[in-house]
């Protein structure tokens, strides 16, 4: 064989990742057709928004930075009205010592309110350093609080990562908010203070200096429509990556990436995701350099006309030279106010754009939030399925239903059926996490649609398949911050219930031990361990209702054998349900649910199933079987 033969040929690269689009069009539409005047609504918006969050994190800070924001503007008219008043004295006739001495008290008036002005710009940053991290934490909290309390159902809406994406983006600008509003009003009262003064010294020179600056808040403007646009057009994009990079950098699945030879296709992955969003951002930036060169150029245009314009006025003899020196250096002060008006009201107005995905969010999860109804759950002694169904957002056929069932108190029953056939959806119906689109749920009577959803999880213990590693401590981790009435006995008691009495005491710190490997001073439990905690969670709750998803599937048999027992022990306290994919487990069950396509195939015991020739369950238990 040929050395040719012997050579491996070059690897293909593998196809990029599939390019998904922020779907929620009719909102950036919106931006992009709102006119000028819509636009500059926006902003004292952004500054009522900015202000609303102060004053709910600090009263006297916000009181402070307002008042300090205002001398400031005082001390900028003071100061520019005794700068005027020795003008005169200065460019008029007379021996340089009489126009000094005549214009020395005015100079020092100026002077002192200058001092007094950066005194009290000194004092509105510091008020704002006080507020800022305040207001930040409002807006994560309020983010973090939406996620907590909306409808589960909201999570499978085609849309909600994206929405959720775009206003987290708002939430972050909360950081950058009181700045901004800060440069933003400093300039305006500046400005108000320069205008008072110009409209005496010319009526003319106030709405030349205007125009100079127009242009470049037009080009702001525009520039931040532009950021806004490309924001939604990179927001699947950048979650995906973001998706993505937990994925490539939690020890989670690092033994995965590793072992399966991932990291080549791993990298080109999200390399490729990160380019496509970098080509994006680099394409428009010849856009950007237009509306800035525009801008600028007819910004240049007023200003010098500005200028000649005094210059004029001066040698036509229609302005006195003192006015002349007041008008320049008024023109000055006026014109750094312009630029922070410009530089700030553009920021404000991006913030806007921004705070509106933020807003729409919050406001949209506010809806989707808090109970059903008024009437608050018991305990259940039975729970009752007619014709119940569900389907999800953006679904057309149900995940289940119609179901007809009942459970009662001291029952265990068991639910299986292969992948998709609507186990979870049962078990978020039983557990009111979700209310039935079709038919009713009901607890005792009450139907869970119009009921206080969260008075039932008071009484419900669930076991996910994918359950938390929360980085608590043990004893955190167990009482999920809910301690009982008999503090760490139940503890420990239902640390014993999974067979982790002995392990937990072990633990550097025992139930202080933080669970947490990748803080400092954590300890990390095995996967099995975990899902023993997770089990003694919802033990330790004492529930009327206990859900388990497959409890045992990472547990060594004498873990799954204490678990079982446990359950044994404790099933005429509650009703139990168990779902699984492991047939042996079914033989603890009273009852076995087979589900299959979203409906109810069978149910029985686990001996009257096993006798049905040709049934659903009886072929699922040999296949398991056949190994």
């Amino acid at each position: 064989m040929s050395e040719k033969q012997h050579r491996p040929g070059k690897q293909a690269v593998p196809p990029a990742p599939p390019e998904f689009t922020f779907k929620w069009g009719r909102h950036s539409k919106a931006m992009e057709r709102l006119s000028l005047a819509q636009m500059a609504r926006r902003v004292p918006a952004s500054l009522t928004h900015t202000a609303r969050l102060a004053w709910a994190v600090n009263r006297t800070a916000f009181v402070w930075l307002v008042c300090a924001q205002l001398l400031g503007g005082l001390c900028t008219a003071a100061a520019l009205a005794a700068v005027s008043k020795a003008m005169g004295p200065l460019l008029t006739g007379g021996t340089v010592e009489q126009r000094v001495s005549a214009a020395a008290w005015p100079l020092a008036a100026a002077a002192a309110m200058t001092a007094l002005g950066a005194l009290s710009s000194i004092a509105a940053g510091s008020a704002a350093r006080r507020l800022t991290p305040g207001m930040s934490t409002i807006a994560d909290l309020a983010m973090v609080d939406a996620h907590m309390d909306v409808d589960l159902d909201c999570y499978d809406a085609p849309d909600f990562s994206e929405r959720s994406e775009a206003a987290e983006t708002g939430s972050a600008r909360s950081s950058m908010l009181l700045q901004d509003a800060l440069g933003f009003t400093s300039g305006l009262i500046d400005l108000l203070a320069v205008a008072s003064v110009l409209s005496v010294v010319h009526p003319v020179l106030l709405p030349l200096l205007l125009l100079s600056v127009v242009p470049r808040g037009l080009g702001s403007v525009h520039a931040a429509r532009l950021d806004h646009a490309l924001h939604n057009e990179t927001i699947a994009s950048r979650n995906i990556r973001h998706m993505m990079r937990w994925h490539l950098t939690t020890p989670k699945l690092a033994d995965e990436l590793r072992g399966n030879s991932m990291r080549a296709y791993a990298h080109h992955w999200y390399a490729a995701v990160c380019e496509r969003i970098d080509s994006r951002m680099t394409g428009s930036a010849p856009r950007y350099l237009a509306v800035h060169l525009v801008a600028a150029c007819a910004s240049g245009l007023f200003t010098a006309l500005t200028w000649l314009s005094l210059g004029g006025l001066v040698v036509g003899g229609y302005m006195a030279p003192g006015a002349a020196g007041t008008a320049i250096v008024a023109m000055r002060t006026s014109t750094a106010a312009l630029s922070s008006l410009v530089v700030y009201g553009a920021a404000m107005f991006q913030h806007a754009l921004y705070l509106g995905d933020y807003t729409a969010f919050i406001a949209q999860a506010a809806e989707r939030s808090g109970p059903r109804g008024p009437q608050a759950m018991e305990a259940p002694e039975k729970i009752r399925l007619e014709e119940a169904g569900y389907t999800y957002p953006g679904k057309d056929a149900p995940a289940l239903g119609p179901v007809s069932l009942t459970l009662n108190r001291g029952e265990v029953v068991a639910v299986v059926g292969e992948n998709g056939a609507g186990k979870s959806t049962l078990v978020r119906l039983l557990t009111a996490l979700t209310a039935p689109t079709a038919g009713t749920v009901s607890w005792d009577g009450v139907p869970t649609s119009d009921a206080d959803q969260r008075s039932a999880w008071s009484h419900v213990g669930l076991v996910t398949q994918s359950y938390g590693y929360w980085p608590f401590s043990a004893r955190e981790n167990i009482t999920l911050g809910q301690p009982g009435p008999r503090g760490e006995e139940a503890v420990w008691e239902a640390l014993g219930a999974v067979g982790m009495k002995e392990v937990v005491a072990g633990f550097p710190q025992g139930l202080d031990t933080l669970l947490a490997r990748s803080l400092w001073g954590g300890h990390e439990p095995s996967g099995g361990q975990w899902q023993r905690l997770a089990c003694g969670r919802a033990f330790h709750r004492r529930p009327a209702l206990l859900v388990m998803d497959e409890p045992t599937s990472a547990m060594d048999p004498r873990g799954e054998h204490r678990v079982f027992s446990g359950l044994r022990e404790t099933k005429d306290e509650r009703i139990t349900v168990i779902v699984t994919h492991r047939m042996e487990n079914c033989r603890l069950a009273d009852r076995i649910i087979v589900l299959d396509g979203g409906r109810i195939k069978e149910q029985g015991s686990f001996e009257q199933l096993l006798a049905v020739e040709g049934g659903t369950f009886r072929e699922l238990y040999e296949l398991s079987q056949d190994r």
